[in-house]
């Protein structure tokens, strides 16, 4: 029995040195495998691109910027203006003069004088002037005039009814120039009956 244990114990001694050589080959194969790595070659070339990729969804909004500094502002000239509105309610003068308006409807600007009853131009342009006249019982007959020229003339004569007469023209004016509306009947022939008279103007287009 004593030689069987003898034997038993060479074996496992046998067998442990056997499995601690093949250890140290093992390991030392292992340390030949994990030898330092040569130099890093060179990049190849770039692969073709791939497909394009779909598109991702829209982004959150960003914050409100701020406001801009404010722009220039031009201011436009004011428009040139020339008007006046007179009325009488009378007869008129003698023929071949102004008549003279008694009340002052609208001439902000000044152009009209009431004491002469003529409109002298300040603003160059294109001007509308009119008249409008209300008669019973009287005959007028008025010419438009513009720098003693006749531009236009009217003649209206009313019994025991309310008659209307009225007249306009448009005219281009240089500065200086000078309308008004004169009667062309006797003083002693305007003065029958009521008359009741408008004489207006103004500017259309400055030059």
């Amino acid at each position: 029995m004593a030689g069987g244990s003898e034997s038993m114990r060479g074996f496992w001694i046998l067998a442990q040195f056997v499995l601690l050589l093949v250890a140290n080959v093992k390991s030392s194969a292992d340390s030949q495998l994990c030898e330092p790595h040569g130099p890093r070659g060179p990049p190849g070339p770039s692969g073709p691109p791939g497909p394009r990729g779909y598109a991702g969804p829209i982004g959150m909004p960003g914050p409100r910027g701020r406001p801009g500094l404010p722009g220039l502002v031009e201011k436009c000239p004011p428009l040139p203006q020339s008007a006046f509105s007179v009325k009488l309610s009378g007869p008129f003068p003698g023929p071949s003069q102004p008549i003279v308006f008694q009340e002052v409807l609208y001439n902000h600007q000044g152009h009209f004088s009431p004491a002469t009853g003529v409109f002298t131009c300040s603003v160059p342009g294109v001007y509308h002037f009119g008249f409008d006249i209300e008669l019973f019982q009287s005959a007028v007959k008025v010419g438009l005039m513009r720098n003693g020229t006749q531009i236009r003339d009217k003649r209206a004569e009313a019994g025991d009814t309310h008659e209307q007469a009225s007249g306009s023209s448009i005219l281009e004016l240089e500065k200086g120039d000078r309308v008004w509306l004169e009667s062309q009947l006797d003083k002693e022939e305007s003065e029958k009956g009521t008359t009741h008279t408008v004489f207006y103007g103004f500017l259309l287009n400055g030059n």
